[in-house]
């Protein structure tokens, strides 16, 4: 037992699955150059892996805007001999937005295992397509979001503040606007998520932060928003009743309507998660407005009972009740804090000094516990 890498099974740890990183459009700080590994680029990852490393989540989820950049430029960091190391787990992801019935816009994210094939990746980006109103889609690049810019009308570039002569000249400009303004099919978006093999990919939908899946009157699109709610495994809240409900926990709050609720999951619980959404490494402490990795919106952390693996993240998704909270600490290990001497660490087997039987069996064994054995 001893030499397993969790050697006390699954325990309660800080996961923030939404963070950002200096290849996102939308960051605040320094961002990624052209040139992959220019001195400023490797400075900024180390960065990155020294911010990740300080803050108390043990399993972050790159969610970049349109792109795996991010995640292309830790991985090829720690494969060079002078980078730091990395000590938590990091997962690589996306985030998109989609086209949708509503007024405001639809946020929406892909978490993929930390195994993917950096092909399979790009694969699945050129599996999405760009809605071009009144024309046929295009897959998903930085030249089609260019062209994307330079394709809508003037009043949409009026409704985001963009200046149509620098989208006309300046390529980079043209990316960002690109960025701030497209959207895709959502059939491509499922579609995507179900061509990546051994379900390495996960939707993951935010429900009622920013952009989410509560922006659509869900009386009037109910097959659009059915479709996205029985094709995403895990959500996006802060609200503790709506991380019940997710979780088909029954309570008083919910009796009504949580049978409903779940009917629409396909009966079916789904995890319920957190973010920082952090788009800076260091955050300013209290400021919701600028958080940091690991920097949970007033407190609402979150917390997994599994390994922190992709196989762990697996077994919370199948049990979301058990192995998922939302909040300050879980029930069990605030328990577990003021009541320690009630807790067994570890047994110990060892053999009777003295004793005559040559058998070995179990001799020096050491199993540890955590609080829920």
């Amino acid at each position: 037992m001893k030499d397993l890498k969790y050697n006390r099974g699954s325990e309660w740890r800080k996961w923030d699955l939404h963070i950002h990183t200096p290849a996102s459009f939308h960051w605040n700080g320094k961002r990624f150059k052209a040139e992959p590994d220019c001195p400023d680029n490797i400075a900024l990852v180390d960065e990155m892996i020294r911010a990740i490393n300080a803050a108390e989540p043990a399993v972050f989820a790159i969610m970049d805007y349109w792109t795996f950049d991010g995640w292309f430029a830790l991985k090829r960091r720690l494969s060079q001999t002078d980078s730091p190391k990395l000590e938590k787990i990091v997962f690589p992801g996306i985030e998109l937005r989609l086209m949708a019935p509503m007024k405001g816009r639809l946020n929406a994210h892909v978490l993929f295992s930390d195994k993917i094939d950096d092909q399979e990746l790009m694969d699945f980006k050129s599996d999405l397509l760009i809605e071009f109103p009144g024309q046929n889609a295009r897959k998903l690049s930085n030249r089609a979001l260019i062209e994307y810019a330079r394709f809508v009308p003037a009043d949409k570039l009026n409704h985001h503040s963009l200046d149509k002569d620098k989208i006309m000249e300046d390529d980079s400009y043209a990316l960002k606007a690109g960025s701030i303004m497209a959207e895709l099919s959502c059939d491509s978006y499922k579609q995507a998520i179900s061509k990546v093999k051994d379900n390495k990919a996960i939707g993951f939908m935010p429900f009622d932060t920013s952009d989410g899946l509560t922006g659509i009157e869900r009386n009037e699109y109910y097959a659009y928003v059915l479709g996205l709610f029985k094709s995403s495994p895990i959500f996006e809240t802060r609200n503790i009743g709506l991380w019940e409900a997710f979780s088909g926990i029954k309570t008083d709050r919910n009796s009504v309507w949580i049978d409903e609720f779940q009917a629409a999951l396909n009966n079916t619980p789904r995890l319920a998660v957190s973010g920082s959404d952090a788009h800076c490494f260091i955050g300013e402490p209290g400021n919701n407005n600028k958080r940091g990795y690991g920097d949970y919106p007033s407190g609402k952390i979150t917390w997994i009972k599994a390994n922190p693996t992709f196989e762990g993240l697996q077994q919370a998704i199948k049990e979301p009740a058990k192995r998922s909270f939302i909040g300050e600490q879980p029930p069990k290990i605030k328990l577990f804090d003021e009541n320690r001497s009630l807790f067994i660490d570890k047994l110990e087997v060892n053999k009777v000094a003295g004793s005559t039987l040559t058998d070995e069996w179990l001799n020096k064994t050491e199993l540890s516990f955590n609080p829920d054995l």
